[in-house]
């Protein structure tokens, strides 16, 4: 690889890029496997009544339209949506905000008042919703690590041990069954 800052080797390359996961791959002379980042918004609202809220439950409107649940001290809402986005620094669209605040509002009885901050992120999913985890089938030095979509931070520890395994040459500790559910070899046409 070359950048402004000099050339660089590697015997082994991690995509770990997200949203840009096809991208990195297609830099790297490799097919896209055809993920989808979508865009989900996302109010942080102080506690209700001032309440410690960090026991509480995560809570789900009727057919999952919101959600909300705590966060740093006070409670995350979001209308849950997965809006398709290009690969991009998403930001939160005030439309998705007020919406899922006004759907949170009909369940509650504390009232609603000014959000103490709002954000996007983008949810990355494979075509099959599955993560998708190892070497590509094209070349087994790029190492796919995409598609945790929602689930990052609860399938993190898991599948970095899987990644790391399979860049130093460890033999997994999974079935061969698991492994094939994750294997970017499951998109070859």
């Amino acid at each position: 690889m070359t950048t402004g800052s000099g050339q660089y080797e590697a015997q082994k390359i991690v995509n770990a890029a997200g949203a840009w996961g096809d991208e990195i791959a297609q830099l790297a002379g490799l097919p896209k496997i055809g993920l989808t980042p979508f865009r989900r918004s996302v109010a942080r609202l102080s506690a209700p009544g001032g309440q410690a809220v960090q026991g509480w439950p995560m809570l789900f409107g009727p057919g999952e339209r919101w959600y909300a649940k705590p966060d740093a001290g006070g409670l995350i809402v979001s209308l849950a949506e997965e809006t398709p986005s290009p690969p991009m620094d998403a930001w939160a669209h005030d439309i998705d905000l007020a919406e899922a605040l006004s759907r949170y509002q009909d369940y509650v009885t504390e009232p609603v008042t000014r959000p103490v901050a709002s954000w996007a992120g983008l949810r990355t999913f494979a075509p099959d919703r599955n993560l998708v985890l190892g070497p590509a089938p094209q070349d087994d030095s790029f190492v796919w690590c995409v598609g945790q979509g929602g689930y990052g931070f609860f399938t993190a520890p898991a599948a970095s041990q899987l990644v790391a395994d399979t860049v130093v040459g460890n033999k997994p500790d999974y079935s061969a069954d698991i492994l094939a559910e994750l294997s970017p070899s499951r998109f070859l046409d």
